[in-house]
Parts: structure tokens; sequence; C-alpha cells
């Protein structure tokens, strides 16, 4: 019975049982005469939005809530107790919704944790065992059949599969997944079997972000939110004003109360937020996080893009675009001893090389020593054998005489191909050459030009690499403006220079060298969901998928919304004009005044949901 009597008193129990209430007052006075019971009621009810409205006045705001309190007052010392309950009512349907938009949040979440699988096989002593998904730690090595969720994020290390990966990316297209790929957990493997190493567990891994990027943007407020609150501070006011105006010309109350209840504006707050919940539910579903409304309003003014290059305009996994070997050696025995000296790199280059050997030999041993040349390459060796990989600096290393033919060979394929290249010296004895590139995304030439299209007037590219390997990836994609060479540092300088005085700048990126950029720029977008911590948090947006045709599409969405609320703002003030006229010829009373104010309430409300069904 306790617990009852509580739960009245909690929303939106509260807010159902008050419009009842106020339902039956309104019929007992307007049947039977009962005005007592409907002021009873209409006191009741009227204590949750005069508290609202009271509560930011005292620590001197003006807000929406504010107008409506103001409003609520005026009914009650004119004693139109029926323009008291309209009002009361209107409120209650107010914080219903509100309510609900709130609730629909959680329980987007809960459904979210609801496909986290429950159970997972782990490798053990070359045994497979059965553990709680909570119970995974980073580093473990977990064993994913076919038909199995991918129980953590993490990269394969063993065998190749089809990965339905729309849960995290919103693509329903199976995705092929192979040694050194990374997966995401809750994903499903529909085909084939692997063994991944988990690299994001718990609170870190992709749907456990998602969940608290969600959660995160929904207790964002809005600039256009806080539009209407300054429209009520300038409103107010005005109304306050006209009515005192009024009532010195004309020296009836009535007026003057019944232009404070036509200029109740209650729908406001619903309206906006309303919209940007339907726009940031619509960009979730598509793999992209938008943390609140107040970034869809930046993305509707965006001008200027500047995009960093590796991971975001190409794939930044690294490919081998040609490989020269000598004569004297077998291209599997070359493949081999590279797979080895690359096998223990964490380079990207290194990465790309030993993916690369895997291809020609079923099996590549351990180093028996391995090392880093810093700024260089990296060096291994097996069975007596000495392997070293890396730029022309390693000649050096592997004691290859200054003047030797290979510096030269090294110049002329540089300068050919506009492309990095490897050299692989086993024994002190160059064996060959490998040039690795980072490959345009697909999709990048045809998002750049829609990005055009759509009007952005300046699409600038940062990189790191040099400016004739830059020059080339930026003339593929039709980019003219490159910034080649540039360090974290010089990125944040750049992007200084950058700043548009006319429309907003967006930056996007996805690794930690951007973060300083991503911070500065008038908005943050993180490309990639495998991206680190770091840069998820710093973001003020995220792509998940690693499709870049999702920006243009982001920016679209924001410029949408904002036009729909703009649309909101329109509807409000057109309906309080109307509304006045009404009043100053005669036609609305106060208990007219507010049964209009409350059937205009629902135009508002109708244009936000627009954004629901496009």
């Amino acid at each position: 019975m306790d617990f009852t009597f509580k739960k009245i008193f909690q929303p939106p129990v509260r807010e159902y049982t008050t419009a009842v209430f106020v339902l039956i007052g309104l019929f007992l006075d307007y049947f039977f005469g009962f005005k007592n019971i409907l002021l009873v009621i209409a006191v009741i009810g009227s204590i949750v939005p005069l508290i609202n409205g009271v509560l930011p006045l005292i620590r001197g705001k003006i807000t929406i809530d504010t107008f409506n309190a103001f409003a609520l007052i005026i009914t009650f010392i004119t004693r139109e107790f029926r323009s008291s309950a309209f009002i009361i009512l209107m409120l209650s349907f107010a914080y219903i919704l509100e309510w609900h938009m709130t609730n629909r949040k959680n329980r987007a979440i809960d459904r979210l944790m609801k496909l986290k699988p429950v159970k997972a096989f782990i490798e053990r002593g070359g045994m497979i065992e059965e553990i709680k998904t909570e119970d995974i730690k980073k580093g473990d090595i977990l064993v994913v059949e076919e038909g199995l969720q991918i129980p953590t994020d993490g990269v394969v290390v063993f065998g190749e599969a089809s990965v339905n990966e729309a849960i995290i990316t919103g693509e329903s297209m199976p995705v092929k997944k192979n040694v050194s790929d990374n997966v995401f957990g809750s994903t499903v493997n529909i085909n084939g079997t692997i063994k991944i190493k988990a690299t994001r567990v718990g609170k870190d891994s992709t749907i456990e972000r998602i969940a608290g990027l969600i959660n995160e943007a929904s207790k964002h407020k809005s600039h256009s939110e806080k539009i209407a609150d300054r429209f009520a501070k300038v409103f107010l006011p005005f109304v306050l004003i006209v009515g005192a105006i009024t009532y010195l010309i004309t020296h009836n109350i009535l007026y003057v109360a019944s232009l404070f209840l036509i200029a109740c504006a209650d729908d406001m707050a619903v309206a906006i937020p309303l919209a940007i919940t339907a726009s940031i539910g619509k960009a979730a579903k598509r793999g992209m996080i938008i943390k609140g409304g107040e970034w869809l309003d930046v993305l509707s003014r965006v001008k200027t893009i500047v995009i960093d290059k590796t991971g975001t305009l190409t794939y930044g996994d690294l490919n081998i675009a040609k490989t020269v070997i000598k004569n004297g050696i077998s291209p599997k025995d070359f493949w081999t001893f590279v797979g080895i000296a690359e096998k223990l790199s964490a380079h990207p280059s290194g990465r790309a090389i030993y993916k690369e050997a895997m291809n020609y030999t079923s099996t590549i041993p351990d180093p028996e020593s391995f090392a880093v040349i810093k700024g260089t390459g990296a060096s291994a060796t097996y069975k007596s054998h000495e392997i070293i990989i890396g730029n022309s600096d390693v000649l050096s290393a592997a004691r290859i005489p200054k003047d030797s033919i290979f510096f030269q060979e090294i110049k002329e394929l540089t300068e050919k191909e506009n492309l990095p290249v490897d050299v692989v010296v086993l024994d002190s004895k160059v064996i060959g050459y490998i040039l690795v590139r980072d490959i345009p995304r697909a999709e990048a030439k045809e998002s750049i030009n829609k990005l055009r299209k759509i009007g952005i007037e300046k699409i600038t590219m940062f990189t790191g690499d040099a400016k004739n390997i830059a020059d080339q990836i930026g003339k593929e994609l039709g980019i003219s403006d490159i910034k080649p060479g540039m360090k974290p540092e010089d990125k944040l300088v750049e992007l200084e220079k950058l700043i548009a005085k006319d429309g907003k700048l967006a930056m996007i990126g996805d690794g930690i060298n951007d973060t300083p950029a991503l911070m500065r720029a008038d908005i943050g977008i993180a490309m990639g969901g495998a991206g680190t911590e770091v840069v998820m948090e710093t973001a003020d947006a995220i792509i998940f998928t690693d499709k870049l045709n999702l920006l243009p599409e982001m920016i679209l969405l924001g410029r949408k919304t904002m036009s729909v609320i703009r649309g909101d703002m329109l509807i409000w003030f057109l309906t309080n004009v109307i509304g006045f006229a009404l009043v100053f010829l005669g036609f609305v009373n106060p208990a007219l005044a507010a049964f209009y104010n409350f059937a205009t309430d629902f135009f508002p409300l109708i244009n936000s949901s627009r954004l629901f069904r496009d």
C-alpha cells in the first residue's frame, strides 16, 4: 500500500493521475457547477508547474517554465479556474511526453544490453572451455564458431569468417574477417570459425560504449533547446508591457489574462527535444552517435571540413602495392624470411607485410630475437640468419656501403611509384624491396563529391605523409588543399588558420594524434568504432561504421533537424499572433484563450514528429 501511494507522486503516474482528475473536475464543473472541486484539483495540480517555474526565477533565470507558471498564476488571480485546469492539463501532457522520450531512450539501452552474449569459449592449454562473458579478460584467446555471437571486441588471430555487424554499423551485408582484422562484440559469425584475441572487455567494449554515449547524448541540452528559453526572456517582458498597455487602455483584467494564456509556451519545451530525440535515434540506427542536439545545430552550419587522411580517407590498414624480389631467392623463401622479421612488429607497415607473407606460406616460425630500429625498421634472427627490413637507413645497420647500387635503386623506385620503399636484407645482402601504400576508401571520392554538392565550401586533408605521397592520394580523391608532413601540434596550428568566419568547421579523424584538433574544431567527428577511448570521449559525434559516405548524411540530418525546429518556432509565433488578434478583437476570453493554447500546442509537436517518419 505504501509503495502504491509513493508511486502516485512519481512520474508519469503523477501526471496521468493529474490529467484524469483535471478532466473529472472540468466535467463536474461544466455539467453540475461544482466549481469548488475544480478549484481544489487545480490548486493541487499546479504545485509541480509552479515549482518548475519559480525555481529558475530564484536563480535569476527566465525560462519557458517561468512563462507557463506566470500564466497559471494569472488564472488564479482572475478566478478563471477552468483556464487553470486547461493549462495544468496541457502541462501534464508535456511532462508525460518528456517522460516517454526519456523512457524510450532507457528501453533502447536495455534492448542493446540484452543483445550481448552471456557465454564465450576460451582456449586454455589446448583445451576449449565455456565461460561467462563477464569473466573475459583482455588478451584471452576466444573461439567463435559459425552461428555464434562474438563475445567481446578483439582481433582475429586465426581463421576467417563472415560477420554480420548490423548491430554496430547498421549495415546488413556481412563483412569478411581475416587474421589481423578487428571484430566487435555482440556481432554474429554467420560463416566460418575464428579465434580472436580480446582487446576491449566489459565497459570498454564497443557495445557498452555505444550504450554509454546514447545515455550521455540524451543529457545534453542543445543550443536550440536554449533558444526557447532565450525567447522567453524577451517575450515575457514584451507580453508584460503589452498587458500593461492593454490594461491602461481597456481597464479589463480579463483581456490581460487572455494574453498571458495565449502566450503560454509549453509546446516549445516539448517539440524541440522531440525533434532532437528523433534525429539522434535515427542517426544511431545508421551507425552514428551524435552527443546531443547542440551538435546537430553545429552540423547544420558546417561549411569547412578538415579530414585526416589515414584511417579516414584511407583504410588505415596498409597494403602491399608492389614487390621486387632479387634473383637467387624464391618467393616462398623471401616471404618466409619477411614474415619472421615482421611477425612481432606492432608498426602498421610491419603488420601489413606480415599479413601479405601469410598468403605465401602456411606457417611462419617465431623469430629467435626481435628488435625495433627506431625510425628505421626492424631486425630479427632465425637459425643463424639475420633479417632486417626498413627504409634506406637500414642499409647502414646491415653494414652495406653507402656507395652501393641499392641506394640508387631505392631512390628510383620511390620517385617512380611515389610510395615509400622498404628494403629487405638477409645476412647483409639485399634480397628485395616492398612498397606499401595506404589505399583510399572505395567510397571516399564519391563522399568528397557529395560534400561539395551539399554546399561544403572548403575541404582540407591533413596527413603526416611526405608531400609526394599526400599529393597522389589527394589527386585520386579530388582534394587540392593538402597539408602534408604534419605532427599533432602542427594540425592544431593549421586548424586555427582554417577556422571559418562564416559557417562552422568540422574535423574528422580516428587517432590519438587527431585528439587536439578534434577538441579545437567547432565539431569533432571520430571515424570508426574501433578507435581509442580517448578519441571516442573527445569527439562530439562518432561514425561507428567505417563508411565515409555517412558524413554527408550526418550533415544533412543536422540541417533537416534545424529546419524542423525553425518550423516549430514559426508555428509558435504565428499561433501567438493569431491568438493575440482574437483577444484584441474581443472573440476570446481567458477560458477560450487557455483552450486555444491547448489546441494549438499540437501543431509544433506534429511538425517535430515528422522526423520519426522521414
